[in-house]
């Protein structure tokens, strides 16, 4: 690895915010990278304010670059903790914008046996190049997963349709889902 990448990447730090009051700080750098990053996804980002963000997520994994936030995977606990949103700064440069990727790449490593996530399109391509198809969920846990009865499911036994925003939407399930006895 070139000298110049060996510190790039020793200059980005992951921080894990799980409090309310920690998040509020940084709520608008964080929804503004986040509308960014959905502009141009079908479906578009599923949070209609900062607000929303704020209060209806438990916890945010941040990487930073320097004093600037260059992406963001955000959870809901629900079933254990669901990944249901992440981005990356769109204005990086090359180099750093790879490197950030590489990072995000090692915490969904990390984390695909305590969380799960919701995938389609640009993600699951992502997911699936570091690792993500050796945790796929079967199909069949989706409706039971996503709460949403308006699923029908591929012939594959993983991937499946439903409508997010008014656009039918291919997905796929990764990661380690919780059960509980009332299955929240």
């Amino acid at each position: 690895m070139k000298y110049e990448n060996l510190v790039l990447l020793e200059t980005l730090r992951r921080e894990t915010i799980s409090t309310q009051a920690e998040r509020m700080f940084i709520v608008d750098e964080v929804f503004e990278l986040l509308q960014n990053a959905y502009a141009n996804v079908k479906g578009g980002l599923h949070f209609s304010s900062a607000d929303k963000l704020l209060l209806s997520t438990n916890m945010w994994e941040l990487i930073y670059f320097e004093n600037t936030i260059v992406a963001v995977v955000v959870y809901k606990a629900k079933k254990g903790l669901k990944m249901v949103a992440l981005g990356v700064a769109e204005n990086l440069d090359f180099t750093l914008k790879e490197h950030t990727k590489r990072m995000l790449a090692y915490l969904f490593r990390m984390t695909f046996k305590n969380t799960w996530m919701e995938v389609s399109e640009a993600a699951e391509k992502f997911i699936m190049r570091h690792g993500g198809e050796q945790y796929f969920v079967s199909n069949t846990m989706a409706k039971s997963l996503t709460g949403k009865n308006d699923i029908a499911l591929c012939d594959d036994g993983f991937h499946y349709t439903r409508s997010i925003n008014g656009i039918v939407k291919r997905k796929i399930i990764v990661g380690k889902p919780k059960y509980t006895k009332d299955h929240t």
